[in-house]
């Protein structure tokens, strides 16, 4: 069986791949929440439970947040939320974007800014640049493989084929 990924079909295969990841960028660029879209949730911490890639936390007004470890690099936001059983804070969410989990019901909404005493601990920019530095790994990676599947594409289509001259059929490595 030949190799498909040395075929023509591994090179769409590629080109495709970069595509999508370059489209899957702009998507998750698009889906950041604006400073206007977002809405303010007050209170202390009643429960939290902590995961490798979240922290998942319910507020006094019953507000059920979740804050993923990719837009707080540097842990502080977490760290708030930890000690948020003692002071109030205030926490920027949006609410179009949810989570279910399966240690709580109901769904849990993207938290993204923390504030304490109305200063916030990492500002939306500096969250927003986090995210973009993750998903900037989707865009490089998908322009490395468009330019792979163009190049595999390009190769294949302007190299000769082992062809015979005679009935144009590929031509066998076996004497016949």
């Amino acid at each position: 069986m030949k190799d498909w990924f040395a075929s023509e079909r591994g090179a769409y295969f590629f080109l495709l791949l970069g595509i999508g990841l370059i489209a899957l960028f702009g998507a998750l660029e698009y889906r950041f929440p604006k400073a206007e879209q977002l809405e303010t949730a007050r209170g202390r911490v009643l429960w939290q439970q902590e995961t490798h890639g979240a922290m998942y936390f319910i507020l006094s007004d019953k507000q059920q947040l979740v804050l993923y470890t990719k837009g707080d690099p540097d842990i502080r936001q977490r760290q708030t939320i930890r000690d948020a059983e003692l002071y109030p804070v205030s926490v920027k969410f949006y609410r179009q974007q949810k989570a279910g989990t399966g240690f709580a019901p109901g769904d849990f909404y993207t938290a993204y800014v923390v504030a304490v005493g109305g200063k916030e601990v990492a500002s939306l920019d500096a969250v927003r640049s986090a995210y973009r530095r993750d998903n900037l790994t989707a865009l490089v990676l998908g322009i490395l493989a468009t330019l792979a599947g163009i190049w595999r594409v390009r190769m294949l289509k302007f190299s000769p084929s082992p062809r015979r001259a005679d009935d144009e059929t590929p031509a066998s490595r076996r004497s016949r």
